[in-house]
């Protein structure tokens, strides 16, 4: 389980604040014009009123300049960090490219990249990389056979009827344990096939004759395609009933059911799950979690009565479309043209962007070691760790604030917070992939090869040590997470860069920026999820019964508020299904902010601050990491499928809560930016 950034009880009275950090405003009476400052104050619409309109105030400037281009289905402030990474990698990789034969990593990282950006030998091979896994396909007669199929499949990009990933075990967390989840739809989410609304049946064709279009591409004539194509999305709509709505997969005790191979079996009788292992490249495993019994349950019922045609024109299906970014381009275009229905995005990136994310989600930690050497300088890694133990103390500080925790349940949390590592930039080591064989001129050949070492490498864990070294996401990645199952939280290079972080920008900017992050991962350990780990990472009730209500009655609150925040017309954001998040850019705003204070009293700002006070720049400078826009069908995903909350309320929902923020900016009473029954979790 890993939580990423990539987003006291209700009508309590509020705390104070702590004492302001600077309480009157510096003496530059003007926004700066140059340097790295200048970007904050010309991101702002300082013509707006903070305590009506923040988001307006902190992004009004940056929204007015900035529009979604053709291929993205959103854009922000943010992900121009994103646009300078890949830049970079960009030159790496073409160098690696150019200059063969000097280091064996750098030669299979320029391989690859190049392969991919051969369109001509790309073109040439057509469909015809498809043809092995197509006669694997063909020889489907039953479940048992199509379960075996999508196993060996996997490395083609096929994840058909259910997924799975390897984690810590819940209650042992030092042994990985293989876990079983609900999956195998081609949608977003459950919610696009439920429901009877006319805008659902609608999607649901358009989306039917799509699958149609994909099935002509590997050998379907129209007519058959069409018929097969309404069997898959019945399929998947039959998978989908049997889901779990994302709320419900929150909670930990309710997906934690940990089976031997025996109860596997007698949970699905009809599938000899050792022989699908086997097939996946791994017949030793000995036990799993299945997190939803009851999908697996039905789904077992449902392939068995499935014909084998059906089973097949599924299959057929999730290989065509798991395969089509990486083969010809009316294969590739044809797939997108359906990313262009759900997200509104009009264009493809262009192809060396598309090559660059390839390379990195094939060999990661071997693009990693350049990108590390140009992106992030020595200097950026001590600063980012001493603002990660600065955001801790002041958590472990204001745990004896809070009015609704116990004495006994608070040691257990100080303990927790104190056992927390922190992986900060990279690695200490870098994995190696000297097995994976890249050959130019078959690009498609070296993605299978890439994603057949990863499988393979993934489930040899099952059943041993975890690796609590192991970075879980790349270096270039612009992400962080948080995982409550090893204590760690990881903050790749990627994100430790300007706007968010930089030891040229002022210390309240980097507080407000990055050090919300930080504080936001600090704050997973203890949302909703992370708080049913204790402080050895495992599953268990280590709260008082009082405690527990106390924080229960704070999270709906919570719930409660982010209900109320409309989207679209008609859209509200689920605030139950978002809560881990709200309440992590809550705890991380707060902890930031407290931190600063403590940290200017003992290191006062040495860089130039401009008319705002140090505290008013921090909250400009986390309200800025949600400035954004994207297109309406992308919002509508993101309520639908996703656990973080549209960028706009992340901005504004924890500002609202914070009586430091208030004091900051003279937020009167009835102003909108003053929550009249604010929420505090932590």
């Amino acid at each position: 389980m890993s939580l990423s950034w990539m987003l006291v009880a209700c009508g309590r009275a509020a705390t104070s604040a702590p004492e302001p950090a600077d309480a009157t405003p510096p003496a530059a009476a003007t926004a700066p014009t140059e340097g790295p400052l200048a970007a904050v104050y010309a991101a702002m619409d300082r013509s707006a009123a903070p305590c009506q309109d923040f988001y307006r105030y902190a992004c009004g400037g940056w929204l007015a300049r900035n529009e979604i281009p053709p291929d993205k289905a959103s854009t922000s402030r943010v992900s121009g960090i994103d646009d300078v990474n890949h830049a970079v990698l960009r030159t790496l990789l073409e160098e690696a490219g150019q200059r063969r034969g000097e280091d064996p990593r750098r030669d299979r990282i320029g391989d690859f990249y190049a392969a991919c950006m051969d369109e001509a030998a790309i073109e040439a091979a057509g469909t015809t990389p498809l043809q092995p896994a197509l006669a694997e396909i063909a020889r489907v007669r039953d479940a048992q056979s199509a379960l075996e199929a999508a196993a060996r499949l996997q490395p083609y990009g096929v994840e058909a009827f259910y997924t799975t990933a390897m984690e810590p075990d819940y209650k042992q967390p030092r042994v990985n344990l293989l876990m079983l989840m609900q999956g195998g739809l081609g949608l977003p989410s459950r919610d696009y096939y439920l429901g009877d609304e006319a805008a659902t049946r609608e999607r649901l064709a358009r989306y039917t004759k799509h699958v149609a279009g994909m099935l002509t591409l590997v050998g379907e004539a129209p007519a058959e395609a069409e018929r097969r194509a309404a069997e898959v999305v019945a399929l998947e709509a039959a998978l989908a009933q049997a889901s779990l709505p994302l709320e419900q997969l929150r909670d930990t005790e309710a997906t934690y059911h940990k089976h031997s191979l025996a109860e596997l079996r007698a949970l699905t009788p009809a599938i000899d799950w050792p022989r699908v292992f086997a097939a996946a490249g791994n017949a030793a495993v000995k036990q799993v979690n299945v997190a939803t019994p009851e999908f697996f349950r039905q789904t077992a019922a449902l392939l068995a009565k499935s014909r084998k045609e059906v089973l097949r024109a599924y299959l057929r299906w999730k290989l065509v479309s798991g395969a089509a970014p990486h083969l010809s381009r009316a294969v590739e275009a044809q797939g997108f043209a359906w990313a262009t229905e759900l997200t509104g995005q009009q264009e493809l990136p262009p192809r060396w962007r598309r090559c660059v994310d390839r390379t990195v989600a094939a060999l990661p930690e071997a693009v990693g070691p350049d990108f590390v050497a140009r992106a992030f300088p020595g200097a950026s890694k001590a600063t980012a760790n001493a603002m990660i133990v600065a955001i801790e103390q002041a958590f472990e500080r204001g745990l004896a604030t809070l009015p609704w925790m116990d004495a006994g349940t608070q040691a257990r949390a100080q303990a927790k917070a104190r056992g927390l590592s922190n992986m900060v930039g990279y690695p200490d080591s870098w994995r190696d992939y000297s097995q994976v064989k890249v050959e130019r001129g078959d690009y498609f050949g070296a993605v299978v090869a890439a994603r057949r070492a990863e499988l393979a490498r993934e489930l040899q864990k099952a059943d041993r040590p975890v690796d609590r070294q192991e970075w879980l996401m790349p270096v270039s990645v612009l992400n962080a997470y948080t995982n409550p199952l090893t204590l760690e939280m990881a903050f790749p290079a990627a994100i430790l860069q300007p706007p968010l972080f930089s030891i040229e920008l002022p210390m309240a900017v980097n507080f407000g920026a990055i050090g919300s992050i930080m504080g936001h991962e600090l704050t997973h350990h203890f949302d909703d999820e992370g708080s049913t780990f204790d402080e050895t990472g495992a599953l268990t009730d280590w709260w008082t019964p009082a405690a527990r209500a106390g924080f229960d009655a704070a999270a709906t609150c919570v719930v409660s508020q982010y209900d109320a925040y409309e989207v679209l017309p008609g859209l509200r954001v689920r605030g139950k299904q978002t809560l881990g998040e709200n309440i992590a850019d809550a705890g991380g705003l707060k902890y930031a902010h407290a931190a600063y204070v403590q940290w200017t009293q003992e290191h006062p700002e040495t860089l130039p601050l401009g008319p705002l006070t140090g505290e008013q720049l921090l909250f400009v400078a986390f309200a800025q990491n949600y400035c954004g826009k994207d297109t309406p069908q992308s919002e509508e995903m993101d309520v639908l499928s996703d656990v973080h909350s549209p960028r706009r309320f992340r901005a504004i929902g924890s500002l609202v809560n914070l009586p430091a923020f208030w004091q900051a900016f003279q937020c009167a009473e009835g102003t909108p930016m003053r929550a009249p029954r604010p929420c505090a979790v932590w």
